[in-house]
Parts: structure tokens; C-alpha cells; sequence
């Protein structure tokens, strides 16, 4: 069973993980757009020093970097959670909802949805399915028969 401070460590770790997303990958393009603006107008066919000079760009840009900080910050809590919660439930858990949360960013930001429809569904039934992994540890850990005989090694 999950406790509320380890529920609230895994939502977290979704969040960070799911709103950094969008914007990485925002920071990402603009890099690159910014980056082909500058190929076009300079002639150089060194292409390690292009290729340098791009991850030098890319590392400068604080909407590349500073989401990846945050995201790292989650990847970090995750572990410190992992080593005191269940396996099987934190990881449907932290995977799910940064699903969610990414979902939920870049419609904030507006990015364009092919089929909204299916994606609110899709999060849905994440949300549901979550539920129900944590609801079913909360009954047991599957080991034990209707009438609440727990089953030893070996027994049937």
C-alpha cells in the first residue's frame, strides 16, 4: 500500500517529469531553428566546429537546460522514493502521470493535438488504471485465497 508521502512523492516526480517535457522540447526547437538561421547565413563546411558550436548553443539556452535541471530534480526524488515504496506500483505511477502532466502542458502552451478527443480519453484511462493498481494493493498482494487463507510456499 502506498502512503499519502510517498503518493505525493510519485505525483510530484510525474509533474516534474511530465511539464518539463513540453518545454524542452520547445527549447529544443527553437535551438535548432536558431541554429539553421545561423548555418544559412554563415558558409562554413567545417562541420565539427558546426557541430560544436551547436551543442554550445544548445547548452546555452536557458528554456533547454533549466527544464532539464527540474527534470533531473524528479529523476532524483524518484530514486530517493523508489527505496521505500513499492516497485510495482511507483513505477505505473510516476510513468502515468507524467504522461498526464505532459498531456496536460502542452495544451497549456498550446501545442496542436491531432485528435483531442482520444487524448483526453487516453489520459483518462491512464488516471483509471492507476487507480486501479493502487486500489488493488490496497486489497492484498494477490497471494491469498477468497476466504483470507494466505498460501505458503508450496501450498495449493
Amino acid at each position: 500500500m502506498v502512503n499519502s508521502t510517498e503518493a505525493l512523492s510519485l505525483i510530484l516526480v510525474g509533474a516534474f517529469w511530465g511539464c518539463t517535457n513540453p518545454f524542452m522540447r520547445k527549447g529544443f526547437v527553437e535551438t535548432k531553428s536558431t541554429n539553421e538561421k545561423n548555418e544559412g547565413t554563415n558558409n562554413d563546411t567545417n562541420g565539427v566546429k558546426s557541430f560544436v558550436s551547436g551543442k554550445l548553443a544548445l547548452l546555452a539556452n536557458i528554456k533547454v537546460w533549466l527544464p532539464y535541471l527540474i527534470n533531473q530534480m524528479g529523476s532524483i526524488l524518484y530514486y530517493k522514493t523508489l527505496a521505500s515504496s513499492n516497485l510495482t506500483l511507483s513505477v505505473p505511477i510516476c510513468n502515468a502521470t507524467a504522461m498526464v502532466f505532459s498531456s496536460i502542458t502542452s495544451a497549456i502552451l498550446g501545442e496542436r493535438v491531432n485528435q483531442p478527443g482520444r487524448a483526453t480519453l487516453g489520459v483518462i484511462l491512464v488516471l483509471l488504471g492507476v487507480a486501479v493498481c493502487m486500489y488493488s494493493s490496497e486489497e492484498g498482494t494477490g497471494d491469498s485465497i477468497g476466504d483470507g487463507k494466505v498460501l505458503q510456499h508450496g501450498e495449493l
